[in-house]
């Protein structure tokens, strides 16, 4: 696995790398202060992460965010950030963003966090659960009736990919990848892609 760090403190650099080297001894780690960084490394490595602040000083505010989802589209980038109200939340999320961890979290809650992302969960900060229903059976299982293909589309969905990348990855119309995503907001009974990423979060379901 190889993770890109993009934060303009070295002291919180630094700790996520010490926390990921722990839960993933064997990932390549790449760490720089600025969004045109970010975006020249993203240009020379595929990476399958990105933890990105969202106050750097070239790009502040959800800036980066955007530029990083226009460039990688492909990449999931979660959002490490000291800008934790559930406006800013819900905003990344919308921006295509697939996790969020609050910089208040403490050692053990960044570590939980990491470790729900690294196992393909999605963490969200508990704010925002409020937008969607309960699950309906034990988290850590598939709580919903979805097709193998809807799985799929969910799974990319989550990662941030649009209609017209999830056709390119799964070579089918667009037209059909449509058609699942309205079936999957009908089987998780939200209305939105935001919420959809919300859902998936609240259940515990590793994709």
């Amino acid at each position: 696995m190889h993770i890109l760090i993009v934060d303009d403190h070295a002291l919180i650099r630094e700790g996520i790398v010490s926390v990921l080297g722990g839960l993933r001894p064997d990932a390549r780690i790449d760490a720089c202060g600025r969004c045109d960084e970010a975006l020249a490394l993203a240009a020379e490595r595929r990476y399958d992460l990105v933890l990105l602040d969202l106050q750097l000083p070239d790009r502040p505010g959800f800036h980066a965010l955007e530029a990083l989802r226009q460039n990688c589209p492909e990449t999931p980038v979660v959002v490490v950030s000291a800008q934790e109200d559930r406006a800013t939340v819900l905003r990344t999320l919308d921006l295509g963003a697939r996790s969020f961890i609050p910089k208040s979290s403490d050692t053990a809650g960044i570590r939980h966090a990491l470790s729900a992302i690294l196992a393909g969960k999605v963490f969200l900060p508990d704010s925002v659960y409020s937008e969607v229903a309960e699950p309906r059976s034990t988290p850590g299982a598939v709580p919903w009736q979805l097709t193998d293909r809807q799985l799929e589309v969910l799974q990319l969905l989550v990662a941030g990919l649009s209609n017209k990348l999830i056709a390119r990855r799964l070579d089918i119309a667009e037209s059909t990848v449509k058609i699942h995503v309205s079936a999957i907001l009908r089987e998780l009974r939200v209305g939105s892609r935001t919420q959809a990423l919300i859902a998936v979060a609240r259940s515990g379901v590793s994709l």
